[in-house]
């Protein structure tokens, strides 16, 4: 469907405001409620309400031209239309890609292709998909609705967390290392936390200390 399940909108924006991007790229925008809530987050919420005082890029990709309303062209600063696996090699590179309510409307294979590929266009990818079987046919005459696939941690390459809400989860990725750390202080803020791999004690009190000291300079 054209909307987000509402229990992992949360953590969806508690992870974009940590990773501060100035550019972002939302693949299956819907209706756009994610580049609404990512304007008001990263611009508005910073007294930039004009737009013309924004900014943060927020670029959008949706396949089903029937879902277009006024929310896209006051949101975003553009919104292309067709399949992201055809237009991503004309786009460039995002500090974050947002991939809400998506991978599962390919087979498995396609959808874990195109993680690699998004993953080579954002420094950061975060991504929502059922955690459960859920069957899905065509929606409001999208044929491009159907379910098709169920995805876990091992179909992400660079997971630094994984957070389940009710019937889905949020999968948190990066490659660079330098983004490794500030997303691991986010997870620990962020309820809900099952790790992508286990810490040894030490490293989480190393984690938990220089979480202190960023707090007390």
């Amino acid at each position: 469907m054209p909307l987000s399940n509402p229990e992992h909108v949360p953590a969806v924006l508690h992870f974009v405001q940590a990773c501060r991007p100035r550019s972002i790229l939302d693949v299956g925008i819907g209706t756009g409620s994610y580049g609404l809530l990512l304007r008001q987050s990263l611009d508005i919420g910073y007294g930039r309400i004009q737009k013309s005082t924004w900014e943060v890029t927020i670029e959008g990709v949706e396949l089903f031209e029937p879902y277009r309303n006024p929310v896209w062209d006051f949101a975003y600063n553009r919104v292309l239309s067709g399949d992201i696996r055809d237009l991503l090699p004309g786009l460039g590179s995002y500090d974050l890609i947002l991939c809400n309510d998506v991978l599962e409307h390919f087979p498995r294979a396609e959808a874990r292709a195109l993680v690699l590929s998004l993953q080579q266009r954002g420094r950061v990818l975060l991504a929502t998909t059922p955690n459960r079987e859920f069957p899905q046919g065509a929606w409001g005459g999208n044929e491009a609705e159907r379910h098709h696939c169920l995805l876990g941690r091992d179909d992400f390459g660079g997971l630094v967390a994984e957070v389940v809400t009710g019937i889905t989860s949020c999968f948190v990725c990066t490659r660079h290392e330098d983004l490794v750390y500030p997303l691991l202080l986010a997870a620990d803020r962020c309820p809900s936390i099952a790790p992508a791999r286990p810490l040894h004690p030490w490293v989480r009190l190393r984690r938990k200390w220089r979480q202190w000291r960023l707090r007390h300079p």
